[in-house]
């Protein structure tokens, strides 16, 4: 039976968030143990990498970020000629831009190297590291519009399942090529298995959940691929001011700083981006879901779902981004079981960044979803150049901390520029968007004051203590600031009888967008 746009909604919110939190827990679990067998200035290469192989990415003019919107949109009208087109047009772009960025990252690679001062006894690895990632990179492109499928058909259940699944061999092979002293390049390698892995696994699920698949490359279209541009050159320039913020940071700092220096910066910003996406897995499902009520013109439930998506992500992301702040020594030493200060301030600073960019989360996904990328594409802009701008100003200036000085700042200005620019085109004002965020406020304001109190003058702990201690001492201070804001948000009668209405209809999967209040 056919299910309604709510149930696809809560059957994939709840699959992303499964699939997050176990991701979120694989990385946390291994990131300590691999910078443990290959310390801090490999561990500094490998997160170039994906800043690097990021960079490469912004030459495909956006056309995967496409897929996923119009397969959705093609699904619904049942044109599944359409979505032959886009899937082989696909394939065949990303086919001729793997042969290219390949050759390019041939040619440019060892001057990239020495631009980047990586010292002379990590530079053969550093060398194979980075080509093996752009080749792994350039292939994945051209294999992703078989993945795309599952999202674009909204089953991110089956998506979240190979995800799962993927992890267990790829917990094997890090362990494995690490403890036979493979180090770096063997995590490489083992990137490369994974990878093969998972595009036979989504290859096959592609036909057999889309049975009208077919692989032609001649079926490539030039009026499809042109449609695909004209949407995903958008938000690749969206996809350019992401990379602005984290990705620019690192090369800045190996440029003006240290190689040592990333690994710190990796650390705080990887714990600021797993919050991030727990923070948002409420909207993780939205896109096809906006683009299909697009197409049947339901304009009223976007709006209703702009509204309730900024609600609950705030609700989330508020009170991890005070947790964050408040606990970020605590937090790096039970992780790291050292106490890396400079991780510390990154933690705090980035987390101030991030929760602004999270707030823009469920706008940037209505106006993708409603096909005005242009929107984000404008904000990308500013964060690019404001962000390089800042970043650099500071940095020359203030050294490490400066650099997340001008990340902070950016996303503060860009992020009100954004909100503002899709109140208005949804035709509704800033205190109807974030009137709930008030009182979420001042309960993480009290809830914050104990938690401080707490591990400030009550609590010991630090490396004397050892980890399991300071481990049990996060427990408790996660469980009493999460007692407390809860507490203080029921107390206060935060949640309204629409929230009630949407928590039955969440567990009992009736429809989602329903709402008594029109």
């Amino acid at each position: 039976m056919e299910q309604s746009i709510s149930q696809k909604i809560i059957r994939n919110t709840i699959f992303n968030a499964i699939g997050r939190f176990w991701g979120i827990l694989v990385a946390l679990v291994l990131t300590p143990y691999i910078i443990k067998h290959i310390g801090v200035e490999r561990y500094g290469i490998w997160a170039l990498v994906g800043a690097l192989t990021g960079y490469f990415g912004l030459l495909d003019f956006g056309i995967g970020t496409s897929f996923v919107k119009y397969i959705s949109e093609f699904y619904t009208k049942k044109e599944y000629e359409k979505i032959n087109q886009v899937i082989n047009t696909g394939f065949v772009f990303y086919s001729i831009f793997a042969i290219l960025i390949i050759i390019l990252g041939f040619l440019v690679i060892n001057p990239l190297l020495t631009f980047f001062k990586i010292p002379q006894h990590l530079y053969n690895e550093a060398l194979f590291v980075f080509l093996l990632g752009i080749i792994l990179f350039g292939v994945s492109n051209a294999l992703s519009p078989f993945g795309a499928i599952q999202g674009g058909l909204q089953r991110m259940d089956i998506s979240n399942k190979v995800a799962i699944a993927i992890s267990i061999p790829n917990i094997a092979g890090t362990i494995f090529f690490l403890e036979k002293g493979y180090g770096l390049p063997g995590l490489m390698v083992n990137n490369a298995i994974i990878f093969i892995l998972t595009s036979i696994i989504n290859i096959i699920i592609a036909f057999k959940i889309l049975p009208e698949l077919k692989f032609n490359p001649f079926l490539f279209s030039k009026k499809m691929f042109k449609k695909l541009f004209k949407f995903g050159y958008k938000l690749q320039v969206v996809k350019l001011g992401g990379l602005a913020g984290p990705q620019i940071d690192k090369l800045l700092i190996t440029y003006f700083l240290s190689l040592g220096l990333v690994t710190f910066y990796q650390l705080g910003s990887t714990i600021v981006e797993r919050v991030k996406e727990i923070s948002l897995m409420v909207i993780s499902a939205l896109l096809p879901a906006v683009s299909e009520l697009d197409t049947s013109r339901e304009t009223a439930k976007i709006k209703l779902l702009y509204r309730k998506s900024i609600k609950y992500v705030t609700l989330i992301a508020l009170p991890l981004s005070f947790f964050l702040i408040i606990n970020a020594q605590l937090i790096i030493l039970t992780w790291m079981n050292q106490n890396f200060e400079k991780a510390v301030l990154s933690l705090q600073i980035l987390t101030i960044a991030f929760f602004i960019n999270i707030l823009t989360g469920p706008g940037a996904v209505i106006s993708a979803g409603i096909g005005k990328p242009e929107y984000q594409m404008r904000v990308a802009i500013m964060v690019f150049f404001l962000n390089l701008l800042l970043s650099i100003i500071f940095i020359v200036k203030f050294g490490f901390v400066g650099v997340l000085i001008g990340t902070a700042l950016t996303y503060v200005i860009s992020g009100i520029y954004f909100i503002n620019l899709i109140n208005k085109e949804l035709k509704t004002s800033f205190c109807e968007s974030f009137k709930h965020i008030v009182l979420p406020f001042l309960a993480c304001l009290i809830a914050g004051f104990f938690n401080y109190i707490l591990i400030h003058f009550i609590i010991p702990f630090g490396i004397s203590h050892g980890r399991l201690h300071n481990f049990n001492v996060l427990f408790l201070t996660t469980s009493i600031f999460g007692i407390i804001f809860i507490t203080v948000l029921l107390l206060s009668k935060y949640f309204d009888e629409e929230d009630l209405f949407l928590l039955k209809k969440t567990f009992l999967t009736k429809p989602l967008l329903t709402s008594r209040k029109g």
